[in-house]
């Protein structure tokens, strides 16, 4: 994995001037996840799923190019509980765009943003960020993860991953439920409130409807704790064999909207 910020200006240069980098821009976010999962769980999702897509793109004859994460990310469905941090959608659009437009100015053309927040806003601020970005000719900005665009959002709710899980209420597995939990447990074990989480019982609700009516996670959820599955179901094992899967199904489709990479001598 080539990380940019840990290479001296020269190298960066000769990055840029590649017509195969491919530049990966984790896009995370800090807020509630129930009583039993850490603040990052989104953080740590993005930059899991950049790491994890990056060698689908290396074997396809890309150099993908990892940015440091931006950890803050527009998540108004949390406001309310203690530790989120949401910025408006309009500041997110701004600050990515930024860092991408510096990149675009130096010689890079290919930009990948890897989500894992879900929050309509957030989702709604990357449509924005990629149709900024995108003003400049020849420059292509692809999603990776949950993301506006149906096709690439559908590899992060595939029915494969849906079937790893052991709730007998798949559909209704969502926010700080049973495979969130199980990608922590995989990735930060120790960041995961175990006994809290054996002790919490399924709550299940149809989140779809709850969005589509503008409700808040607080409206959703009036015990105030702020999760959405089943968390005690969770296994460090589902964790793992879904990261694999998800990045599998969301290289695809990363590799078509690039195409094919450019032969260099």
């Amino acid at each position: 994995m080539i990380r940019l910020a840990e290479r001296p200006w020269p190298a960066a240069a000769r990055l840029a001037r590649d017509p195969r980098s491919v530049v990966l821009l984790p896009l995370g976010a800090v807020e509630q996840h129930g009583p039993h999962l850490p603040l990052l769980v989104d953080w740590l999702g993005a930059e899991e799923l950049a790491r994890r897509i990056a060698p689908h793109l290396r074997r396809a004859g890309w150099r993908p190019i990892l940015l440091p994460g931006l950890p803050y990310g527009a998540g108004p469905l949390a406001r309310g509980f203690a530790g989120t941090i949401s910025l408006s959608a309009r500041t997110l659009t701004a600050v990515a765009s930024e860092i991408l437009e510096a990149l675009v100015a130096h010689g890079f053309r290919r930009f990948v943003l890897a989500n894992y927040q879900a929050d309509p806003a957030h989702l709604e601020a990357m449509a924005r960020i990629k149709r900024r970005v995108e003003r400049r000719r020849a420059v292509r900005v692809l999603f990776a993860g949950f993301a506006p665009a149906t096709q690439a959002q559908r590899a992060m709710t595939n029915a494969r991953v849906t079937r790893l899980l052991r709730s007998p209420r798949p559909d209704r597995e969502w926010h700080s439920g049973e495979m969130e939990t199980s990608l922590v447990l995989a990735v930060r074990p120790r960041l995961v409130r175990a006994r809290v989480a054996r002790r919490l019982p399924p709550h299940w609700t149809d989140f779809r409807a709850a969005l589509a009516a503008g409700r808040s996670f607080r409206e959703m959820d009036t015990t105030g704790r702020g999760y959405f599955g089943w968390p005690a179901a969770a296994r460090a094992a589902t964790g793992r064999r879904g990261l694999v899967l998800r990045a599998r199904l969301i290289a695809g489709v990363v590799l078509a909207g690039l195409g094919r990479p450019v032969r260099t001598r």
